[in-house]
């Protein structure tokens, strides 16, 4: 579906920008002007100034002195009039809900507030889970934000109405917000553009090429904003509102600037970018997943949180401070990612992990302030270190067979409680097929940088959870000499499902066993010849059905000298596949059939359906059990 979106997507921005390709740092002017700028690489030589930002944070420094010093600021308003800021909340659900993060952004339950400076008035917006993204829009009035709950709000401080304009869906995350320069459209997510007065989200691709401001470059009509080019790519460019001239500086998501130096993700939280401002020149600043990101004007440092290498510890996330213009790094380790800079620069205020945990940074030196020490119980945290090394070896080896089994091993296991589960068979079988640990088409570019257990079950030293990926979901887990390993993926071993799967499949190997060849052989009959006749596919279907009865007619006949066992037990949703993400949801069972002698030993695939819905029933056996990636 993503694929087909893109293209549906491309197509559309053809229509709209035929013969219009943009290249980085190639002046494109959209609509002709008497007053074109001809070179806007010229102009910002002329106007190349970031004492105004310096300047701004001092005055943000002297306003935040008339705020309660409970209060935790976000932003200043353009006039700095404004100041809006939050309290923290207790709460258990949040607590609960940041307990099931693998890696990414914390919430927790805040106050918002708008404080009139000038008066020091605070207005009380409402409760909230903390804002993912915020910002002014051009005149400094409006105040738009996105809340933990993904709802996008807009504030107006003049007439001190707040307005939800979108409700957050729990298929589907709001993260991240851009003004247009007239203030009456939101880009959000990079993806949608939000028209305010009808509150209706539509596709960017439609939108192609209409600027969203992230920053003000200088004195003149120059911004950065967030833009599509015509492969509907994420472009970061400069734009000229007076004559709709713009530069294209990256390809990739805006993140901050100071007007030296920019920094931008090459993918939604992935892969940090520094562009220098002067050249146009972009390095990479790191790999691995980027939760949250900022330029400091005052210093120009870069600011940001990713994971911690040390993928056991309950810190898991490192806060690094790079100096651009040495390469120089310093870092500490924190157990949430998700922080806010004040508008002053002088401290980090982190959203905790725990309601109990309040941690403050000071920029300067990256002292820490930490009020509470809770954290996960042993087991959860267990769990989340496997699940974490099974992204890390699936999405980062690139090594021989030997070393990967080596490290596999530490990862997977086989098992026999309650049932069979072979996921360290599979995953080993995956590899000499493959020689990697995942095929490319099933799994993402980089590992997701938000890993959540959608649900997690507990019951001595089993666990279940589930992840809800499109890929990988339902995992089942065993802890061994105190390590937590993965035992089976969609095996749901516990379910009713299984169970009745199991009674289905033993019955027909009872009466393989005992000769029973009219029942062995009733789920593929041979079709009347008026039937027949009539059906376009009556050459492949008897085909299999004289496969199917040959497979199993010769297992009749060695039946007496062999051993036929049921074996680990896949459940599928779709016959694409798609993993169950739960028993109740699955249409397919792959059941592996292990068939030994005294001196070899064999696996089958028999396969179970549920077209109507209702309960399974056998529907083809196959010579070659397969493993989990190789279903699909």
């Amino acid at each position: 579906m993503k694929k087909i979106s893109q293209i549906i997507f491309i197509l559309l921005l053809s229509l709209v920008t035929v013969s219009c390709a943009v290249q980085q740092g190639q002046l494109v002017i959209i609509e002709e002007h008497d007053n074109t700028l001809s070179n806007i690489e010229g102009n910002l030589s002329s106007n190349f100034n970031i004492m105004p930002q310096k300047i701004s944070i001092a005055q943000n420094a002297e306003i935040l002195k008339k705020v309660d010093s409970e209060m935790i600021p976000l932003a200043v308003s353009q006039d700095t009039g404004i100041v809006m800021g939050f309290t923290l909340i207790n709460s258990p659900e949040a607590d609960e809900t940041n307990s099931k993060i693998v890696t990414g952004n914390m919430i927790q339950p805040v106050n918002l507030y708008a404080v009139n400076t000038n008066n020091n008035e605070q207005n009380l917006l409402g409760s909230f889970f903390s804002p993912k993204d915020f910002q002014f829009d051009e005149t400094g009035k409006l105040f738009a934000f996105i809340d933990g709950k993904s709802n996008i709000y807009i504030y107006d401080t003049e007439a001190k109405q707040l307005q939800r304009i979108i409700e957050g869906k729990n298929y589907y995350a709001y993260d991240s917000l851009s003004w247009s320069k007239d203030s009456k459209k939101l880009l959000v997510n990079q993806r949608m553009t939000l028209d305010i007065s009808s509150k209706q989200l539509i596709s960017f691709a439609v939108d192609a090429y209409n600027p969203y401001i992230e920053q003000k470059y200088n004195n003149q009509e120059i911004y950065i904003v967030q833009m599509k080019n015509n492969e509907y790519n994420d472009m970061i460019a400069l734009y000229n509102f007076d004559n709709k001239s713009f530069k294209s500086l990256a390809n990739g998501i805006y993140l901050d600037s100071d007007n030296v130096n920019l920094i931008y993700t090459k993918l939604t939280q992935s892969n940090l970018y520094v562009l220098s401002m002067e050249t146009f020149e972009s390095t990479p600043i790191e790999s691995g997943p980027i939760f949250n990101a900022k330029i400091m004007k005052s210093t120009g440092d870069i600011l940001y949180t990713t994971m911690n290498a040390d993928l056991t510890s309950s810190k898991r996330y490192s806060l690094v401070k790079l100096n651009p213009s040495t390469g120089t790094k310093k870092t500490v380790q924190l157990s949430t990612p998700t922080f806010y800079l004040s508008p002053s620069e002088d401290k980090l205020y982190f959203v905790g992990d725990y309601n109990k945990n309040k941690t403050t940074v000071e920029t300067a030196g990256l002292s820490i302030v930490q009020e509470g020490n809770e954290r996960d119980a042993s087991d959860l945290l267990g769990i989340k270190t496997t699940i974490l090394k099974m992204f890390q070896l699936d999405y980062n080896y690139t090594g021989n067979y030997e070393e990967y089994e080596n490290q596999a091993q530490k990862i997977y296991t086989n098992t026999s409680n309650p049932i069979v589960q072979e996921a360290l068979e599979n995953k080993l079988i995956d590899f000499k097929r493959f020689n990697m640990p995942l095929p490319t088409w099933q799994k993402e570019p980089v590992i997701p940088p938000t890993i959540v257990l959608n649900s997690v079950s507990m019951i001595d030293d089993r666990a279940s959870v589930n992840i809800g990926y499109f890929f990988i979901n339902s995992i089942e887990l065993a802890k061994i000499d105190e390590t937590w390993m993965i035992t089976g993926f969609s095996t749901h071993p516990d379910s009713k499902e299984v169970k009745e799967i199991r009674t289905i499949v033993q019955k027909h190997l009872n009466d393989i066993k005992t000769k029973n060849t009219k029942e062995a052989l009733k789920y593929w009959k041979a079709e009347s010849n008026e039937t027949a006749s009539e059906d376009k596919n009556a050459d492949s279907n008897s085909d299999f059905i004289k496969q199917q009865q040959e497979i199993v007619e010769d297992l009749i006949k060695t039946s007496g000298s062999v051993k036929l066992e049921i074996g680990e037990i896949e459940l599928w949703s779709d016959s694409e596949p798609h993993r169950a993400e739960s028993a109740q949801a699955a249409l397919e069972a792959k059941v592996k059939i292990i068939i030994s002698s005294e001196n070899s030993s064999k696996k089958y695939k028999l396969v179970l359906s549920k077209s109507d819905r209702s309960s399974f029933t056998i529907e083809s056996w196959s010579i070659d059990p397969l493993s989990i990636s190789q279903l699909r």
